[in-house]
């Protein structure tokens, strides 16, 4: 009776041990299945950039190429920079293409600096694919003795200020505060906010129209 128990007991095991390894191998194959199936589904990518450098090793212009996950050309870019003789870049120029290779818009950020090499000024234009001027911006940047941005005024097109950001620091250059203040164009101001921060990050908003 034992030896019969026994056997029964073996056979019981070694069933449900082929019954489990049937089961782990459809499941092995299920997944190869749907691995596979992901893998039919190419994701778009983007190609690596050429770059075009000048004899001062400054990089000049930038082509770049997206494509569909057919592999077909989803859109081109190209960046133009131009320097001056200090090396401060002023003058920055973005042009997306279409897959035909027409122009889609085009963005020009222009730099101004001071002797000491700030960034003092930046004007911005964007041009629709007719290259007619859509939209421009300008902005102006005032430091402290350490080279730290204190001030950004951004302006309308008509020159009126429309937003000032005052910048405080520590004497060890950790960021204090912000302060953010908007204008309309008739110079009425609009919103005027001040964020604290401590070394973890934000820790209070003030509200300075309140």
């Amino acid at each position: 009776m034992r030896s019969s128990s026994f056997t029964k007991y073996v056979f019981f095991t070694a069933t449900a041990m082929v019954s489990f390894l049937f089961f782990q191998c459809s499941n092995s194959a299920n997944e190869d299945k749907l691995i596979t199936s992901d893998q039919e589904v190419k994701p778009s990518r983007r190609e690596k950039p050429t770059l075009v450098y000048d004899d001062k090793g400054n990089i000049i212009e930038r082509h770049s190429y997206s494509y569909r996950s057919d592999n077909s050309i989803r859109a081109k870019e190209h960046f133009y920079y131009t320097y001056d003789d200090r090396n401060n870049l002023i003058e920055e120029t973005k042009e997306s293409e279409s897959p035909q290779g027409e122009l889609v818009y085009k963005n020009v950020n222009h730099y101004t600096y001071n002797n000491l090499n700030q960034k003092v000024e930046q004007k911005f234009f964007s041009y629709n694919k007719e290259n007619q001027v859509r939209q421009q911006s300008r902005s102006t940047f005032r430091y402290n003795a350490k080279g730290e941005v204190i001030e950004e005024k951004s302006y309308f097109e008509d020159g009126s200020v429309k937003s000032i950001v005052n910048t405080e620091r520590n004497d060890r250059g950790e960021l204090q505060s912000e302060e953010y203040i908007y204008f309309d164009k008739e110079g009425k101001k609009t919103g005027h906010k001040k964020y604290h921060y401590s070394k973890y990050g934000l820790e209070r908003t003030e509200d300075l129209m309140k």
